[in-house]
């Protein structure tokens, strides 16, 4: 196969995982906004407002925050039983099921669910760590990013001693870039157009991931279900 017919192939696990933990950035900025400063990808934040909000006695918030901590876990437990279920359409399996519950959070903010309707977003951010892919050494994807840039530091490390290629340090530094992008596009969408188009948005962005994994099934990385913090 030439370089040029290679090329492509190449790039797609790239893209598809840019977009992935775009989609974290996005949700993650918007349930910041809806929930009062809670995150529906960042548990380690939402970790903390919890103790912060057990040592305050703020029981009615202690409550919204251990549901959206257990959402996620729930989410982890059902996309790794998913995709291992799925073999090797897992990335479909698991991006179509995300699909499925940010449509139902679509539908529970259009019935005035309230804070309740972002809990299905959380879920499926559990489920989203279940499709990450290895590119270039950098394991990306993820909906987390905090562990991104610890490895981004070691990578870098690693390539001032010619240990790793500088093609890892950029993967997970491009990797930080796409969550803060999609951050920021999901605050200015909220802004502009409210929570149901904001959370419409992010569907059918993963509906469209859902079609690439299906299109480009075998020349997308396999996903796998490695250990990882945020």
């Amino acid at each position: 196969m030439s370089s040029a017919a290679a090329s492509p192939s190449r790039f797609r696990p790239v893209l598809f995982a840019t977009f992935a933990t775009m989609v974290a950035g996005f949700v993650d900025a918007v349930g910041y906004a809806h929930l009062g400063g809670l995150f529906l990808s960042f548990m380690s934040g939402n970790s903390t407002r919890l103790g912060i909000q057990i040592a305050g006695g703020e029981w009615h918030l202690v409550l919204l925050t251990a549901g959206v901590i257990a959402g996620f876990v729930l989410g982890a437990v059902v996309g790794t039983l998913v995709a291992d279920a799925a073999g090797e359409w897992k990335l479909v399996a698991v991006l179509g099921t995300e699909v499925a519950l940010f449509a139902f959070a679509v539908g529970l903010t259009g019935a005035d669910a309230g804070r309740l309707s972002l809990l299905p977003v959380a879920v499926a951010m559990g489920m989203q760590n279940s499709v990450h892919q290895i590119i270039a050494g950098a394991d990306i994807g993820k909906s987390f990013v905090t562990g991104a840039l610890f490895s981004c530091g070691q990578a870098l490390a690693r390539s001032l001693g010619g240990r790793a290629r500088p093609s890892e340090v950029l993967a997970y530094a491009g990797s930080w870039a796409s969550f803060v992008a999609g951050a920021c596009i999901g605050a200015l969408l909220l802004t502009a157009a409210g929570l149901i188009p904001a959370m419409a948005g992010a569907c059918l962005l993963l509906a469209g991931l859902t079609a690439t994994a299906f299109l480009f099934h075998g020349h997308l990385g396999p996903a796998i279900a490695r250990q990882g913090g945020d």
